[in-house]
């Protein structure tokens, strides 16, 4: 465990290294949550169906079992803009609406952390190891929300009747950046772990020699304690 010198400044290896995979975490996760692709549609095969991400869905003169008109769409569309409400329910199925939602607790407590580690970088409270295992659990967390979306994603993805011939789609690299995110995140939750651990050392070694302390009843006072009781009882010599 070292110290990195950057200007006048000083931080530990750990919260250095951790701040940078959490800022990597978050470009990772901000990709996955705003980019159209987490499935795509192969080459060379019906492209009525192109990709589709958390909020966006892209057509080539598609039409739908579902829409009476027959009407093809082409183009990327908003899930909730007046062209898809005839397909909302089809596009935004409950398990798909899980996968927004932890995706989405992600995203936000992703913000909140890497928001935090900027003002920290400008701050001393980084050298107080409360604010690491803070940061470590809402990494952690961060980690468990975006594994939970990709399985969910990953195992529906190919369900049949969410998006017809799952056979010729793939996940595609909004969902691997999704990934990448969670193991950047675990990585900046093992890392903030270890500098937790490095902090609370010193006061680890405090508490642990004042429970000696308490066990064999010694006080640093004690001499002198019983030096000043020994002279208020003893008589002058001009009495004897």
């Amino acid at each position: 465990m070292g110290f990195i010198q950057c200007g006048k400044a000083e931080y530990s290896t750990y919260f250095f290294v951790a701040s940078i995979v959490m800022f990597l975490s978050t470009l990772c996760c901000l990709t996955a949550f705003a980019s159209p692709y987490w499935t795509k549609r192969y080459l060379d095969t019906p492209i009525d169906f192109q990709n589709i991400g958390l909020w966006e869905l892209c057509l080539y003169k598609y039409r739908h079992y579902k829409d009476d008109l027959q009407i093809p769409y082409t183009g990327c569309f908003w899930f909730w803009t007046n062209e898809m409400y005839r397909f909302r329910d089809w596009i935004i199925p409950p398990w798909f609406k899980w996968v927004q939602a932890f995706a989405t607790l992600a995203f936000i407590l992703t913000i909140a952390t890497i928001s935090s580690l900027a003002i920290a970088v400008f701050s001393t409270f980084r050298w107080q190891w409360k604010y690491q295992l803070i940061w470590c659990i809402v990494s952690f967390v961060i980690f468990a929300f975006e594994l939970i979306a990709i399985i969910i994603y990953g195992i529906y993805s190919q369900d049949r009747l969410w998006m017809p011939r799952p056979e010729f789609n793939y996940l595609s690299y909004s969902y691997w950046f999704e990934f990448a995110a969670l193991v950047l995140a675990l990585t900046a939750c093992a890392l903030f772990g270890a500098d937790m651990n490095f902090l609370r050392a010193p006061y680890a070694g405090t508490a642990s020699e004042k429970h000696l302390n308490d066990e064999f009843h010694h006080s640093p006072t004690n001499g002198s304690h019983m030096q000043l009781t020994s002279g208020r009882n003893r008589r002058p010599q001009s009495e004897l």
